[in-house]
Order: C-alpha cells, then sequence, then structure tokens
C-alpha cells in the first residue's frame, strides 16, 4: 500500500534519538546555568562581606586596633553571607599607614571562599585619613 499515512519504524526510532540528544544538550546546559548562577551568587555575597568591613573600619578611629599597621583577620571567620561565624567566607585585612602619603592609611580588605572545589579571592582597597 503505497501512500499510506503515518510513520515507519525506522522514522520513529530516528525521530527518538534525535530527541534523546536534544534533552541531553538541554540537560548539561542546566546544570552548568546553576553552576554559574551559585558562583555569581558567592561573588555577590563576597562583595558584600568586603564592603561591609571597609565601611567599619572606615568609621572606626585611626589609633584603634583594627586599624594598626599590619594584618589581620575576622575572628568569626569563616564566614555566612551575614557575617556570622561557620560559614565558606574567609576575610582578612591588610593595613599600610602612610601610603600613599603621610598621615593616611590604605585598607585592603580580601574575602577568599571555593566553591566547586576552585578558590576564589576578591579585594577591595580603601584610603583612611
Amino acid at each position: 500500500m503505497r501512500g499510506s499515512a503515518g510513520f515507519s519504524l525506522i522514522e520513529a526510532i530516528a525521530a527518538a534519538g534525535l530527541l534523546s540528544v536534544v534533552m541531553l544538550g538541554f540537560a548539561m546546559g542546566a546544570g552548568r546555568a546553576l553552576r554559574y548562577n551559585q558562583y555569581s551568587r558567592s561573588v555577590a555575597v563576597a562583595t558584600t562581606l568586603a564592603h561591609d568591613k571597609i565601611e567599619e573600619l572606615e568609621s572606626l578611629m585611626a589609633t584603634e586596633l583594627p586599624l594598626a599597621a599590619g594584618s589581620h583577620s575576622d575572628a568569626n571567620s569563616p564566614l555566612t553571607p551575614t557575617g556570622a561565624a561557620g560559614g565558606i567566607y574567609t576575610r582578612t585585612w591588610q593595613v599600610t599607614d602612610n601610603t600613599p602619603a603621610a598621615g593616611i592609611k590604605t585598607i585592603e580588605v580580601t574575602v577568599q571562599w571555593s566553591n566547586y572545589e576552585e578558590s576564589h579571592t576578591i579585594r577591595v582597597v580603601a584610603v583612611k585619613s
């Protein structure tokens, strides 16, 4: 019977194979999208933690201990996104006196964390007179 409507078995198998390849591509893309979403969220959290520390340090008197020249670390490290203890973010800061000019302090806050077995770092620098 020539010209009868419908699909042959070979056409159905080919369509199923093509559909499975397309679905596999979508599944791989979804996994990658989730990973990039998590990374961008962690970058936003790390940036916020760094800026929070900069604002805290800028509000202090230049003679207070957290602004003494040298390296300092956050007592709560590793931090959660809210700054509490017990998270994945490590926050440290370096204070340098008389840089870039006499009477000015340079403060560099560093936040480090790991996602998917990769280490990441954010640095924020400010000056305080």
